[in-house]
């Protein structure tokens, strides 16, 4: 079908009110497991598509991909406000996002991270609508090697951006592939540093891991500073952000939902990486490269644009190939396959109706969120002027409760607990959770790829050399490393030789 016909085949899904008010029930519903730490939008999917037997299957997906577009969205609010990351694919928001925050900018930054949502989320499905076979194919051609260069490209951007020191962000990055480790081996299944527990068998899990290192950590750091915690000092003002500042930035919206859209069609690299890679690039050529982590916008902007710009992208090895781009379409595929339906190229000429739906889906949950959260800024920032004595004990509630609520188990809150502590530490000596997180969620996709890389050729190491897309993405992880490095000491030369020639 054409493209255009393909869009528009799925407009008689919305002539009614019930498909409308599924559109926002599954975005408020999103909105709610994003922003509350411990809840995801996974968990949020999981637990509603049992809802989804009774509905018919468009209805069924409509409902699905509201929880899942406002989820993604709404990370970014619990990251502003108190410096812990919804999900995930938040983390770089909070860089920025917290500081704007603690300098009485809770507002704009909310405005700002809404507007750029809605900005990448609207390009990632434009790129669906359009590019789905090409992105496909292209991601069809990432075998174990590449997978293991994305994962390394992860670990070095975190490293890089990591404020201070690009060795203690690598540092951070190792101790969290080292955590990824604990369990049961991911190609044997042998137990690796259980110590006999049965509990530590099943690994760490990542809700308790992150809500430690980013809660509790942050909540121990807030105990031990005097005073009250940064409040808002003024009304808050200025929610939606001016026309002229946007169309400043939209260069740079649209780079960041190009690399977003991008690195969501590569099936299991996902929003954490896309924001984290995004965030990494604007600050490295930015020409406000040394305020970001000071409390920019841009650095707001360019984390969020791409991390909802990857929701389009995870659509197209989903719907174009029938692979999951992360584990939110996978719940989306299992709602296909119990309605006797399966993802894949066929479903484009069977099915354009369906298609059409989840393009359509995502654009009105895109609006609705956005609407809501511009909405809502006001209201969102002023948890910041609940007392201390209030919020740090609300958010060790919530955090505990978000830990518990994964296996129903009490270890998971210990592990929550000594996440913190240990987060809380690394912090005194500079090693910031960021990179902790992203190499202990990139942990299990770095060891798989890379072991099976080396079964595949026997042992040998260049294998990850002689395929054109590994190689690229190795010089990329080394140009990243080294390359602040390198260009700091050819400066160096250059002037010791300007002044030589001086003399």
């Amino acid at each position: 079908m054409e493209t255009f016909d393909l869009v528009t085949a799925g407009f008689s899904s919305f002539t009614n009110f019930y498909s409308i008010f599924l559109v926002i029930a599954g975005s408020f519903l999103g909105i709610f497991f994003g922003a509350i730490p411990g809840l995801t939008a996974t968990m949020g999917m999981a637990i509603f598509l049992p809802v989804t037997f009774t509905m018919t299957d468009l209805n069924g997906i409509i409902f699905l991909v509201g929880i899942y577009v406002g989820s993604c969205y709404s990370g970014s609010l619990s990251a502003i406000l108190v410096n812990i990351p919804g999900t995930p694919s938040a983390i770089a928001t909070s860089f920025d996002g917290y500081t704007m925050a603690q300098k009485g900018r809770a507002g704009q930054a909310i405005g700002y991270s809404t507007i750029s949502s809605a900005i990448g989320g609207l390009f990632g499905i434009i790129i669906l609508m359009f590019a789905a076979p090409l992105l496909a194919s292209f991601a069809l051609d990432f075998g174990a090697q590449e997978y293991t260069g994305i994962a390394l490209l992860g670990i070095s951007v975190v490293s890089y951006i990591s404020f201070g020191s690009t060795l203690k962000g690598l540092i951070g990055g190792i101790i969290g592939l080292m955590l990824a480790t604990i369990g049961q081996d991911v190609i044997s299944g042998y137990p690796r540093f259980t110590f006999g527990s049965q509990n530590l068998q099943a690994g760490l899990q990542m809700i308790p891991v992150m809500v430690g290192f980013f809660g509790v950590t942050e909540v121990l750091t807030k105990l031990e500073q005097q005073g009250a915690l940064p409040v808002l000092t003024s009304k808050i003002s200025n929610v939606l952000p001016k026309i002229s500042k946007l169309y400043r930035m939209s260069p740079m919206m649209a780079f960041s939902s190009t690399i977003g859209t991008f690195i969501g069609a590569v099936p299991a690299a996902g929003g954490a990486i896309a924001s984290m890679a995004a965030y990494g690039i604007q600050k490295r050529f930015s020409s406000k490269s040394e305020q970001f982590g000071t409390g920019i916008p841009e650095g707001v902007v360019a984390a969020e644009a791409a991390n909802n710009a990857a929701v389009g992208g995870a659509f197209v090895p989903m719907l174009s190939l029938g692979i999951p781009g992360d584990p939110q379409t996978a719940i989306l595929i299992g709602a296909l396959m119990i309605n006797g339906l399966a993802p894949g190229p066929m479903l484009f000429l069977t099915r354009p109706d369906l298609i059409s739906t989840i393009y359509l889906s995502n654009v009105l949950s895109v609006i609705t969120f956005a609407v809501i959260g511009l909405m809502g800024a006001r209201y969102y920032a002023r948890l910041l002027l609940v007392p201390r004595h209030y919020l740090l004990p609300a958010i060790m509630i919530f955090c505990i409760i978000g830990s518990f609520a994964i296996r129903n188990t009490v270890f998971d809150i210990w592990v929550l607990l000594g996440c913190g502590v240990l987060g809380y530490l690394l912090q005194k000596i500079g090693i910031m959770p960021a990179p902790v997180i992203l190499g202990f969620v990139l942990g299990p996709l770095l060891e798989d790829n890379f072991r099976r890389s080396l079964i595949m050729s026997n042992g040998d190491w260049t294998t990850f050399l002689t395929r054109p897309i590994s190689l690229g993405l190795i010089v990329i992880n080394i140009f990243i490393l080294l390359g602040p490095y390198l260009i700091s000491w050819v400066k160096k030369k250059r002037a010791v030789s300007g002044d030589g020639s001086a003399t």
